[in-house]
């Protein structure tokens, strides 16, 4: 708003730290780089028209590939579903574009969120995450990289999935900040499903105080997912 940069300085900045660095953490599932810069255009425009969303207007994210994003590849992290699209977004993600934030990417997770197991963190269509203050370590799974990437500065925050410690192990090896919400207070439509009654979706940010901008977008009930609370945060 005062006109420092612009949001499409900043998604293309994000952008390109993304396709740069997160191939070598194997971080990255699909670089978004024509979308986001599309929703940063529509940003600045909102801006020049002091119309404010909030304080994810214009910030850069990344989505774990278990979430669908409309038309693109959606891999849950497994070589059997490289090519899989859908025609709709998920639910976070339609929330979050109401925000304003901006898409940028889709990050690597373990193959269909460690269903398989975590006894091989290399079972990823990526690779093994790696963890960006030791290569020789992992990421933790199985938002990988969403915890790899929030970390290294690739974005300015994430949102993961959990079922069983699969936001709060990457946080904590990573050193970010994790949130695993409260059962049914954000939205499962269009994530893959693990196990039915303990998923999650949650942010993974570096601060507390980001993770709670980030739950406030993205919780609310939502008729297209039968467990959902109906509350907001």
């Amino acid at each position: 708003r005062e006109r420092k940069f612009s949001a499409v300085e900043l998604a293309r900045a994000f952008c390109d730290r993304l396709e740069k660095l997160g191939p070598r953490l194997n971080a990255l599932s699909l670089p978004l780089r024509d979308k986001a810069l599309a929703k940063a255009r529509n940003v600045d425009d909102e801006i020049r028209r002091d119309r404010l969303r909030g304080p994810l207007q214009g910030v850069p994210c990344a989505v774990k590939d278990l979430l669908s994003v409309a038309i693109s590849p959606t891999t849950w992290g497994a070589r059997p579903y490289a090519t899989q699209r859908f025609d709709f977004d998920a639910t976070v993600i339609r929330k979050l574009d109401r925000a304003g934030a901006v898409l940028t990417g889709k990050l690597a997770m373990v193959e269909l969120a460690g269903a398989g197991g975590y006894r091989y963190p290399s079972a990823s269509l990526t690779g093994p995450g790696l963890n960006p203050w030791d290569l020789t370590r992992w990421s933790g799974g199985s938002s990988s990289g969403s915890g790899s990437a929030v970390a290294a500065g690739l974005t300015a925050f994430a949102l993961g999935s959990e079922t069983w410690g699969s936001i709060l192990t990457p946080a904590a090896f990573c050193g970010v900040t994790g949130l695993r919400p409260t059962y049914g207070l954000v939205s499962r439509y269009g994530a893959m499903p693990l196990s039915w009654t303990m998923d999650k979706i949650g942010p993974m940010c570096r601060s507390a105080e980001d993770c709670g901008h980030v739950l406030q977008a993205i919780s609310g009930g939502d008729s297209n997912d039968s467990t959902s609370a109906g509350k907001a945060f």
